[in-house]
């Protein structure tokens, strides 16, 4: 076999195409590698500045310009967007690393985009829309259940009040209160429905720790974020899982006046600290934290945060120190967190 002419053949039918784009209008292609007529795309191009943007298919178009817009607004070096293209007579799901480069002065410089076919854009939209499909049987079945037990609960409060031996009244509190837990149960399947939905993509890791503050009610505690440039290969629901790890401080920690979110990094392991100076937890429950149903309030939080973040192979504990505050420490893989600077 020769060796150079195999490499050439892999230059030529890789399954990768690099585009050069406009940097005043990111659908105008200046340039595309020479593989480009192999997979359909951009027959015609003779080496002029050619619209791109026919080739995208109709319905998105608008998100893509939409988040390649919302890119340049936050100055981010990459965005990772998946649209249908048509090539030839096929349309065919295309995964795009979009490049971008800024000026001193905040301008975009330049943009290339580096486009791949695959098959996981095609699966990752099955299985979405499969989810959807289930998440859309399992909320009218939940709404069905909900109301039969408020009808339940009606029911036992006024045969509590028509109840006069106090044996059954006992009876008639146990049934309400198991009802309730059953009522709680069901409420509680609405927060993690969405777990795979959502589509994965990298994220600046200050940005979605940021965004998961937007349902919390912190004041007057006062929050640092020391997390520097870092970003993490994610989805939307990272937000609701620090969101259950940030909510319960407030809830539990008495005397807490600060929390801290910190990243600590080197070659082998990378980890975010969320440490808070409150009353901590004891020792006997640092091991039952995490159990559903565990806890003051619904049990709910933490065990739901735990869960989430295992989807991402992050891995979470405790170990504050009892009487001076919570330590958090989400473990992540090295291989969904990349860091400016770091090889």
């Amino acid at each position: 076999m020769n060796l150079n002419t195999s490499i050439g053949e892999l230059r030529s039918n890789a399954p990768v195409i690099v585009i050069e784009r406009n940097p005043d209008d990111l659908w105008k292609v200046r340039n595309i590698s020479h593989n480009h007529k192999y997979h359909g795309i951009l027959l015609d191009f003779d080496g002029k500045e050619t619209n791109f943007l026919p080739l995208v298919f109709i319905d998105d178009q608008d998100l893509i310009s939409r988040k390649l817009g919302a890119a340049i607004l936050q100055s981010k070096p990459m965005v990772t967007l998946r649209y249908r293209l048509h090539t030839g007579s096929f349309l065919r799901w295309i995964e795009e690393q979009c490049i971008l480069t800024y000026s001193d002065s905040g301008l975009l410089q330049e943009a290339s985009g580096y486009l791949w076919f695959s098959p996981l854009p095609t699966e990752w939209a099955l299985l979405s829309k499969g989810s959807e499909t289930w998440n859309a049987l399992n909320s009218k079945i939940r709404h069905d259940i909900l109301n039969q037990l408020t009808a339940i609960l009606g029911y036992l409060e006024l045969s509590s009040d028509l109840v006069t031996d106090p044996m059954l009244q006992e009876f008639c509190k146990k049934e309400q209160n198991a009802a309730e837990k059953i009522r709680d149960r069901l409420i509680f399947t609405r927060e993690y429905q969405k777990i795979g939905m959502y589509e994965f993509c990298w994220y600046t890791l200050e940005d979605i720790i940021r965004e998961s503050l937007n349902e919390i009610v912190l004041n007057p505690i006062n929050l640092t974020i020391e997390s520097g440039k870092a970003n993490l290969f994610t989805d939307k629901n990272f937000c609701l899982a620090i969101e259950k790890i940030l909510e319960n401080i407030p809830e539990h920690a008495k005397g807490v006046t600060k929390i801290k979110i910190s990243l600590f990094s080197d070659e082998n392991i990378s980890k975010l600290v969320i440490e808070d100076n409150g009353c901590g937890i004891p020792e006997q429950q640092k091991n039952r934290i995490f159990d559903l149903g565990f806890g003051l309030g619904k049990g709910y939080g933490l065990f739901l945060a735990e869960r989430i973040l295992s989807v991402y192979g992050i891995s979470l504990v405790e170990n504050g120190i009892p009487g001076q505050g919570t330590r958090f420490e989400l473990t992540i893989p090295q291989s969904i967190i990349d860091i400016p600077g770091e090889n």
